[in-house]
């Protein structure tokens, strides 16, 4: 019977992943945003670069940066909610009931 029990335990640990550490966690943070501001000024780029082949007008150009910069808010809000969740996991709040 111990065998067993100490098999889930090991199963039980092995299911939980610790959450990365924090310097880690900044690291991937800061390339991440790099990737994905350098991803939004190419496709800028090439957007406003085929806008003018195709011979558009400048409040063509003007409508292709609010969209993509719509999407772009959007991509910088997900990042922002996903380091607020995680910033609980290194920064536990202290609660009142302790003092």
């Amino acid at each position: 019977m111990t065998m067993t029990h100490a098999s889930r335990n090991q199963k039980d640990n092995s299911k939980q992943k610790a959450p990365p550490s924090l310097w880690k966690s900044i690291i991937l943070v800061i390339i991440f945003v790099f990737l994905i501001v350098s991803l939004f000024g190419l496709i800028i780029f090439l957007f406003i670069r085929g806008a003018q082949q195709l011979g558009l007008s400048s409040t063509a150009y003007v409508i292709i940066f609010v969209i993509i910069s719509s999407i772009f808010a959007w991509v910088v809000k997900r990042i922002n909610d996903t380091a607020a969740g995680m910033s609980q996991l290194w920064f536990p709040e202290d609660s009142d009931e302790e003092n």
